[in-house]
């Protein structure tokens, strides 16, 4: 990399990496990357935003705005962003903003420029970097990629589009960090072969499989937590010196930020020193980085866990694995690069700095999408996070593309009507992996008008969904005899409730037993239901096709087949439906001969 202010004539275009922490802008130039630093030579930008009555601060200037004004001062808003208001009092119960739900759910933040949203926020620090680059290269920009988490979901990523377009920021792409980091190693290094990238930044935690191989970049699993990261660190640190400090009437919002920024300094003095002397409010005392080690362990156990289980998913061994690229700010602590290494039994890849390796991915992944800047091009398949579906009868969960399937994708399965006559269908958008519709995401319900009225299971439903690069979905619902249809853009008008991604993975395979169990048990019940429907209604008009005794044998099954209902008794039911069935075949060929005999007499 090199720094330059030569005055660039082709198109000009960026890589943004939108960073919890820290943000970072890089381009190409020359077909070489580069990275835009300020006046003061610094390549990275704090992603904080100070609201005051004027123009707002953003970065650096805002950072000074954090002990003073922490109320008006937003700072890792990348964390908030596509989050309830449940999900932000739970996860971060006390953040020193004065907050309120605003009519979708969201959040709004009370400030001295009135009432902001974290789309926002985020709007407001990449106006700010665009702005710098239009200036530093005295032209404007052409193409923006700007990279988000792997395990960003559709809310999140349709979020940082918005605040995109609320900077007026040209956005040709979405991509995901770890894909970025591998971009830039791979091109870099002529790699081939899977490499796994272990993100941890300072709000978000990502690991990502990669397959390589002449220029073909196949992602072919990803997992994370989009709520694990150096702020983690910080806040964990912050309590170990609050216990030390024991000042029981010092917890308000002031000193609470003031001792956030004193164990964020020294986490980062740790990461060269092995002890740290500290002077806070006339107390002194010497942090070790063995105690630091001690208190971070479990935080850095969970993201090993993570690669564990995805290691498992696609069925691969640590052994197979032929390179480990480190991103993020958080790998510089030496107790995170000592454990990945011990973990996949290897050095992990540290020559580009971590801190930037996803803003010159993200720059040369732009350059090759807008023009020919680089000999060497890439495809870059990549993948979506979780399963989507539709609820169908019963409240559960129909699969339509399951998770770590590579996108861009289009998919599309056939559905029909559970009732008679319907004239209009819910259709309601889900994403998760679990069985129920209550235990997943609700992404968008809409309804498709004015189809045939016809008998149920008469009516044919298509129903598509599509996945683009940036993992953004669209729905299509389709009657094909009418052809009648809706479609939809997923919008960021729902946020997600007490939701972490990694959880709902987890929770997906420790209850996967019960909820195969659960489902296969109401789809009985549900099927039993139906053929004692079809059968009272077809013994009301023909019970006369067959004899007294005939008539009883079915009444006596159908009794014991909704006691077995009743009972909710799943081998029961599953009995006495094959005996009612059995019983009642006679009568149902009685009936169809009827109908073929009425047909012909018609004729």
């Amino acid at each position: 990399m090199f720094f330059s202010k030569n005055k660039v004539k082709k198109k000009l275009i960026l890589g943004i990496d939108f960073g919890t922490t820290y943000s970072l802008l890089a381009s190409i130039q020359n077909e070489r990357t580069i990275l835009l630093t300020d006046n003061k030579k610094r390549f990275l930008l704090p992603s904080i935003v100070n609201f005051n009555k004027s123009k707002p601060l953003i970065g650096w200037e805002a950072e000074k705005k954090i002990v003073e004004d922490p109320i008006n001062t937003i700072t890792s808003v990348k964390r908030l962003i596509g989050r309830s208001i449940d999900f932000i009092k739970k996860e971060f119960p006390i953040l020193p903003y004065v907050i309120e739900e605003n009519k979708d759910g969201g959040v709004l933040f009370h400030t001295n420029a009135g009432l902001v949203t974290p789309i926002d926020v985020a709007s407001e620090i990449l106006k700010f970097l665009k702005e710098k680059a239009c200036e530093f290269f005295n032209q404007k920009i052409d193409a923006t990629v700007i990279t988000v988490p792997a395990y960003f979901d559709n809310l999140q990523k349709e979020s940082i589009k918005k605040a995109a377009i609320s900077a007026k920021i040209n956005l040709i792409r979405l991509l995901n960090e770890p894909t970025s980091a591998a971009v830039a190693y791979g091109l870099q290094l002529d790699k081939q072969g899977l490499v796994v990238v272990y993100d941890l930044g300072g709000g978000t935690f990502d690991v990502s499989i990669l397959k390589l191989n002449k220029g073909i970049f196949e992602v072919l699993g990803t997992a994370g937590d989009s709520n694990l990261g150096g702020d983690d660190f910080d806040t964990c640190l912050a309590n170990y010196i609050y216990k030390k400090l024991n000042f029981p009437n010092k917890c308000n919002i002031f000193f609470q930020s003031l001792l956030l920024k004193k164990a964020k300094e020294i986490k980062i003095k740790l990461t060269q020193y092995e002890k740290v002397e500290i002077n806070f409010f006339n107390w002194n005392g010497v942090i070790y980085r063995d105690e630091f080690n001690l208190i971070i362990k479990n935080l850095i156990r969970k993201t090993l866990f993570i690669c564990s289980n995805i290691l498992k998913e696609i069925d691969l061994k640590v052994e197979h694995i032929k390179e480990v690229i480190m991103v993020g700010g958080s790998t510089r602590v030496p107790l995170v690069y000592e454990e990945v290494k011990k973990f996949f039994r290897r050095p992990p890849l540290i020559s580009i700095n971590p801190d930037q390796v996803v803003a010159i991915g993200a720059a040369m992944q732009s350059g090759m999408l807008v023009q020919n800047t680089f000999q060497k091009r890439t495809i870059l398949l990549d993948v979506i996070p979780l399963s989507l579906g539709i609820e169908v009868m019963g409240g559960f969960v129909e699969k339509i593309i399951l998770r770590n399937t590579p996108i861009p994708i289009s998919k599309t399965k056939e559905f029909t009507t559970s009732k008679d006559n319907q004239s209009s269908i819910l259709i309601h958008v889900l994403q998760g992996e679990r069985e129920l519709v209550k235990d997943c995401i609700s992404l968008s319900r809409f309804v498709l008008k004015n189809i045939p009225s016809k008998k149920a299971g008469m009516v044919r439903i298509l129903v598509t969904f599509e996945v683009d690069a940036d993992g953004l979905i669209s729905v299509q619902a389709l009657e094909k005899a009418s052809h009648k249809q809706k479609k939809v853009q997923i919008e960021n008008i729902v946020f997600l409730k007490n939701k972490n991604i990694n959880n709902i993975i987890k929770e997906s395979t420790m209850y996967a037993k019960d909820d195969y169990y659960l489902r296969v048990k109401k789809e009985k019940k549900i099927e039993s239901k139906y053929i004692l429907d079809i059968l009272n209604n077809a013994l009301q008009e023909d019970k006369h096709l067959i004899t007294s005794e005939e008539l009883k044998k079915i009444r006596s099954k159908q009794i014991k087949l909704q006691k077995s209902i009743d009972d909710d008794d799943f081998f029961s039911m599953k009995l006495n439906l094959k005996k009612l069935e059995e019983v009642s075949k006679n009568f149902f060929s009685l009936r169809l001969k009827k109908t073929i005999d009425f047909s012909s007499i018609k004729n």
